[in-house]
């Protein structure tokens, strides 16, 4: 019983200090560099949950209030409900419950980039074709607008390992046009993605959009004891640079709006002619971009103990009233 009180009191708490948080930092490039992050779930999850959570055990131990213990039995079960809507939301229309997946583990433990492929085909084709466009980076900044970023996000993470093998040289990698998959191997990477069932359908209407795909495939192998920069002149590769332990395709798929303003981005993660890994997320364009139950929890939060203070206050109200009632009525009944 005495930890129930202590719940209580420390779900007040917890929503407070994310309130607080979000009010520190909230407007700040921060927020949504660590929400959008490529690469690092914890800083966030840390942020937001961990934090918020162990604060509100202490702040519920330290502090001795009737008043916030009776209110938080108003409190919790709101918070349970909204929280289990409004992540269950957040599921359904962006894919994830608390933040935007970062790359997989593998990508992370990359070594070498074996090959990097761009391809795409329209709704009314069954065959890719493959780019042969050279392709322009913009430099990336450290604090800058993630989220947007589909194709790029596996370069981020190059950038981010550092001098490891050739993934420096992605840029130069992407524009070799003899560091590509052939044909039969891209048909054969659709093919297990067409065949995962992975990918959403487009709403009615939207068919002609949705149905326009565009691919990335970057063959990448790894080696834990590659930890240095190659010298060799990259345009004149075509064969692996180092031994391998394993090796990858990490695949993206974006397509165009599968409902109004609204676009999907699929990775998979491929090792010996299966999907091992796959995972989805989805973003809008003149939308409702950035309204995700995640980034605004706490202001629902704070809405919610609102909400709980009229109905606690309702509830002592009638108590009161009830009181009083029977009171006048017990008084009246002894003077008959």
């Amino acid at each position: 019983m005495k930890l129930l009180k202590k719940l209580f009191k420390a779900s007040i708490f917890y929503s407070i200090v994310r309130l607080i948080l979000l009010l520190v930092i909230g407007t700040s490039d921060l927020y949504n560099f660590f929400h959008y992050h490529f690469s690092n779930d914890l800083t966030w999850i840390f942020l937001t949950l961990i934090l918020p959570i162990i604060l509100g055990i202490l702040f519920a131990f330290a502090i001795k209030s009737k008043f916030i213990n009776d209110l938080g039995k108003f409190f919790l079960p709101l918070l349970i409900i909204s929280s289990i809507i409004g992540y269950g939301f957040n599921k359904n229309y962006w894919g994830y419950i608390i933040k935007r997946p970062s790359v997989f583990s593998e990508l992370k433990n990359s070594t070498e980039i074996l090959s990097i492929t761009r391809a795409s085909k329209t709704f009314d084709k069954n065959k890719y074709q493959i780019s042969r466009d050279t392709v322009e980076f913009k430099k990336f900044g450290y604090f800058l607008d993630l989220y947007y970023k589909d194709f790029e996000r596996p370069f981020m993470q190059f950038e981010a390992l550092g001098y490891i093998g050739n993934l420096p040289s992605y840029k130069k990698i992407v524009n070799n046009q003899k560091l590509k998959l052939t044909d039969k191997e891209l048909r054969e990477i659709n093919d297990l993605i067409v065949k995962s069932s992975f990918l959403e359908k487009p709403e009615n209407g939207y068919e002609e959009y949705g149905n326009n795909l565009s691919i990335q495939v970057i063959e990448f192998a790894t080696n834990p004891e590659v930890d240095y920069l190659i010298s060799e002149n990259i345009e004149n590769i075509e064969n692996p640079l180092f031994e391998y332990d394993d090796k990858y395709f990490f695949v993206t798929v974006k397509s165009g709006q599968l409902s109004n303003d609204h676009y999907p981005i699929y990775e998979f993660l491929i090792e010996k002619g299966k999907i091992v890994k796959q995972q989805k997320y989805f973003y809008d364009v003149a939308g409702i971009e950035g309204a995700e139950y995640s980034r605004l929890a706490p202001i629902a939060e704070g809405l919610i103990l609102i909400l709980s203070i009229i109905l606690f206050g309702i509830y002592k109200l009638v108590f009161w009233l009830r009181k009083n009632w029977l009171q006048h009525r017990i008084k009246t009944i002894g003077q008959l």
